[in-house]
């Protein structure tokens, strides 16, 4: 797995970003790839046990969900919303068909002994120039001065469009524009491609469904009776012949989250972390499906732009090469969550 880290602008720290090339393997990948590695450059703790390697006590990450609204009306030249082969409403293709957003809070994610615990992280907010721009989670002083900008590690679009294509997602920011329908993502710099929610495993007993944003793996879940389905995954992803005990959820922070703003009124996603429905790795929220996303062909498709960002900015100092914690060791820990931990425990 190689990383890098880019920026769009060599006299501006706007924008940068973490890229990955590639998810871990799912079929024979090695749980243990994280040991060894020196956790107290980030101020984290390793916590490892039998199973392998555990969360990173001090671990945290910074996320904001924002509603996407959109427009479902026939266009002034002539064009009529989206559908599917199946006539199912899909997300615009144009960024001038998203009409703007609801942004959210901006919250942060510590990784506890007892699991995860989110509180809105005050310092931060959501900031995007304009239609169609690319936006991001930015620092701010009391005066509402930018100050600095957290790396960018994950962003996801994700949409419910009807019963039947409950959950469609793409790795990016759709509102920006050029998204195509199809059914595998392909790699591209300029395209934006929709696919299934897709679900990916370790081949180490763990059991564990990990949710991707890239069509990698299979619309299933890994084990039987799941207790998050179908709150946060859909009915249709149970797997009735499975013979395993499922494990737990976790995955791309970005899609996991969105799953669960489903349970958020139309405008109000925050709420579902300002009131900890998701708290120590465990969701405490309705164990129904969400009640706030379209049941039939006719309504109009949810959708949700979710951007995580690495805690790597220090308080009280300048956003500086000097100063910031290593992106590339924030990132290790925040993947090791990802990819080498449960998320979402089973109730």
């Amino acid at each position: 797995m190689s990383l890098f880290i880019g920026s769009k602008s060599a006299s501006s720290r706007q924008g940068s970003y973490i890229y990955r090339d590639k998810h871990p393997s799912f079929s024979h990948g090695s749980r243990n790839k994280y040991r060894g590695r020196d956790p107290k450059v980030s101020g984290a703790t390793l916590v490892e046990n039998e199973a392998g390697d555990r969360p990173l006590t001090g671990t945290s990450f910074l996320f904001v969900v924002n509603e996407l609204n959109n427009n479902y009306e026939a266009q002034a030249h002539g064009s009529e919303p989206l559908r599917d082969q199946w006539l199912n409403f899909m997300p615009p293709e144009r960024a001038d068909e998203y009409l703007d957003e609801w942004p959210g809070m901006v919250f942060r994610y510590l990784q506890e002994p007892q699991g995860g615990v989110i509180t809105p992280a005050d310092e931060y907010r959501w900031y995007r120039p304009g239609r169609g721009h690319e936006g991001h989670i930015v620092r701010v002083d009391t005066a509402g001065n930018i100050t600095g900008h957290p790396v960018i590690c994950r962003q996801a679009t994700i949409f419910s469009c009807s019963n039947h294509l409950p959950v469609i997602v793409g790795p990016g920011d759709a509102s920006l524009g050029n998204s195509r329908v199809v059914r595998h993502v392909l790699d591209s710099d300029n395209m934006f491609y929709w696919s299934l929610l897709h679900i990916s495993r370790w081949d180490d007993g763990s059991n564990i469904s990990y949710v991707n944003s890239e069509g990698r793996g299979v619309p299933s879940v890994v084990g039987r009776n799941p207790s998050w389905i179908p709150s946060l995954v859909p009915q249709v992803y149970s797997n009735p012949n499975a013979n395993l005990v499922s494990g737990g959820l976790s995955g791309d922070l970005s899609v996991l989250i969105g799953l669960m703003a489903f349970h958020s009124r139309v405008g109000r996603a925050s709420d579902v972390f300002i009131s900890q429905k998701w708290h120590h790795n465990r969701w405490i929220g309705s164990q129904h499906a969400p009640t706030h996303v379209p049941r039939t062909q006719e309504e109009n498709p949810r959708g949700f732009f979710v951007q995580v960002c690495l805690d790597n900015l220090v308080r009280g100092l300048e956003d500086s090469d000097e100063n910031n914690i290593r992106a590339e060791d924030c990132l290790q820990h925040v993947l090791a969550l990802e990819w080498h931990s449960v998320l979402v425990r089973e109730n």
